[in-house]
């Protein structure tokens, strides 16, 4: 992977994983995935019966929104018939895995934002059209509007703010 200029987490690499799951572990594992555009979910088949994988998956596919599962082998490909949420992602044929990984790369590489975040604008203009009969009240749509978009866009503002600081 890192041969196609792909920067590549493993979770047996991290030392930090060996201890018990809390919120400051949650907290790196996030930073982390916020940095990827792209999830590539390398496994065998013993990784399915894993306690980690179901977590890590779920955590990328909320924080990504793009997560592609890559079995190792065909027993690795089959294993994954054994645990029903791996049938959300799509999964790569072993065969042919490097040409469909390369065309998720291009799409991933493209994409200004990650689809977990157009859905949150989504949801969030779901939200809105809701309450948006309340919003004849000015003190009901003010207070909507700075704790729901006003405060996503300061969010934002500060963070870019924060990215084009001099180092």
């Amino acid at each position: 992977m890192e041969q196609w200029d792909v920067s590549v987490y493993a979770d047996f690499k991290d030392s930090s994983l060996s201890q018990l799951p809390d919120s400051d572990l949650a907290d790196r594992l996030v930073t982390a995935l916020r940095e990827c555009r792209l999830l590539i979910f390398a496994f065998s088949e013993e990784s399915v019966s894993s306690r980690w994988m179901p977590w890590e998956l779920g955590l990328a596919h909320g924080v990504i929104g793009r997560v592609v599962l890559w079995p190792f082998t065909k027993r690795a490909l089959n294993a994954k018939a054994t645990q029903e949420y791996l049938n959300l992602y799509e999964a790569l044929d072993p065969a042919s895995a490097r040409d469909r990984l390369n065309e998720m790369l291009v799409e991933a590489r493209r994409a200004s934002v990650r689809p977990a975040d157009v859905r949150a604008m989504q949801d969030l203009a779901n939200v809105t059209a809701v309450k948006m009969p309340e919003f004849n009240n000015p003190a009901v749509a003010a207070e909507f509007m700075t704790a729901g978009p006003i405060h996503l866009y300061n969010a934002w503002l500060q963070a870019l703010a924060q990215a084009c600081k001099p180092k």
